[in-house]
């Protein structure tokens, strides 16, 4: 169940967003059993994908902020990428890894990328078959592993100062290098290495943390 404490300036999408939220997260509760019963959702259309007409993110334990664009014109593909977005912000909730008061641990910026790319898998799993900012096969294994060596050497205080554009650099767009979404590519190819090795599945590593998945891909 959801409650709605910030809302959409246009009622009637509203509506129609909040339908969709309210039956995802109850869908993603009957999967990932350690997550809230009851969400408070805030709308906010600073993390929208323009592709999709949606997005959003995990503010905290208990809170997710979602996006929604009244205008976009596939309302088929807009309400498939809302539900996908849910599925991978709850899983965020089941990792810890909020934008306030996180409790996944976290030992780099690589870790960061990993549980992006656990909620990647799992949205790819579960919701659709399709994650566009997860989507790494049009890079090489060499450029996907010097991005996780650079991450690496990234500490999570510089990578979330707002003051040093990092975050936006690496999980966003890079404007030297014209790159978009390397964290959720780094993290899925990480993730998908770790289940195709270990033999286990998404949902049996809710609870794992970055580095053990990082120790499973090796």
């Amino acid at each position: 169940m959801i409650e709605i404490i910030q809302n959409l300036p246009h009622s009637k999408a509203q509506i129609e967003a909040s339908r969709i939220i309210d039956d995802a997260y109850s869908e993603a509760c009957q999967l990932l059993p350690n997550i809230p019963e009851s969400i408070q959702v805030q709308y906010d259309n600073w993390y929208l994908l323009p592709e999709t007409g949606a997005g959003g993110y995990a503010y905290s334990a208990d809170t997710l902020v979602m996006a929604y664009d009244p205008s976009f014109d596939n309302k088929q593909q807009q309400s498939s990428d809302l539900r996908a977005t849910v599925f991978h912000e709850s899983f965020h909730l089941a990792q810890g890894h909020t934008n306030n008061k996180p409790t996944a641990h976290y030992r780099n910026a690589l870790d960061s990328a990993i549980y992006e790319g656990m909620a990647s898998v799992f949205e790819r799993e579960y919701a659709t078959p399709s994650v566009l900012p997860g989507e790494y096969t049009g890079e090489s294994e060499w450029q996907l592993q010097e991005w996780a060596d650079s991450l690496a050497n990234i500490t999570m205080e510089d990578y979330t100062d707002p003051d040093s554009g990092l975050w936006i650099k690496w999980a966003l767009y890079d404007k030297q290098s014209k790159q978009r979404w390397r964290v959720y590519k780094v993290g899925t190819w990480i993730v998908d290495r770790a289940i195709q090795q270990s033999g286990k599945d998404i949902l049996s590593l809710q609870t794992a943390t970055a580095g053990q998945i990082a120790d499973l891909a090796k």
